[in-house]
């Protein structure tokens, strides 16, 4: 047995050098595939968190205006990709002029315009290339309303993009889901919030990506 061992030894070392040079040659390509340019928008959560009661309204809460999640985007230089995500969330409502909504399916999920109602939050995906701002909670008009969406929508990155993911409010209150006794509070997000919380939230998931050129 002890003549075997330096045989045994060196194929050992060889199956090791094999394996260890693939796993170089494939790391890059992994790196490549383009559902890892998204990573930046995986299971990416902000909830916009009540921080005091407001007792003159009670089915509001005071909170911060701003919150955001930002991130360059992967890929490779000079594409643009087509990046499909699941978008759901528990917002309150704004309205938005001069915007587009590309799917008649879903009109609250809107690209470019002005807000118009800027004392109401508005939940915003903004990219620097191609430079567009998607609006994910824009309705007919304002009210005291907690909306839960939970939708699909597809929006264009290009490689080394700037993203931004926030919410952004006029004012220091907000339309609160904890707020109890309306029938649409109290909601839940299931497999991610499975508790009544109160304030808003958003939470993003990537479907699919595509490379457009």
């Amino acid at each position: 047995m002890a003549a075997r061992h330096p045989e045994g030894s060196r194929f050992a070392s060889g199956a090791w050098l094999v394996v260890g040079v693939v796993g170089f040659a494939i790391a890059p390509l992994l790196a490549q595939r383009p559902e890892t340019a998204a990573d930046g928008f995986r299971e990416l959560f902000i909830h916009d968190a009540c921080v005091a009661e407001n007792v003159q309204q009670p089915d509001t809460c005071l909170h911060e205006r701003r919150h955001e999640r930002a991130f360059v985007f992967g890929g490779k230089a000079g594409a643009v990709y087509d990046v499909t995500l699941r978008i759901r969330g528990l917002f309150e409502p704004t309205t938005m002029a001069g915007a587009d909504a590309p799917d008649v399916a879903h009109p609250f999920f809107v690209s470019g315009g002005a807000g118009k109602t800027l004392d109401y939050s508005q939940w915003q995906i903004a990219v620097s290339e191609p430079a567009r701002v998607y609006t994910l909670n824009h309705y007919p008009s304002v009210s005291h309303t907690i909306y839960k969406e939970d939708f699909e929508a597809t929006i264009q990155v290009a490689a080394g993009a700037k993203v931004v993911v926030s919410v952004t409010d006029g004012n220091d209150r907000q339309i609160d889901n904890g707020a109890k006794g309306r029938p649409d509070r109290q909601q839940i997000l299931e497999g991610v919030v499975d508790t009544p919380t109160p304030g808003q939230m958003l939470r993003l998931d990537v479907v699919r990506v595509t490379a457009r050129r």
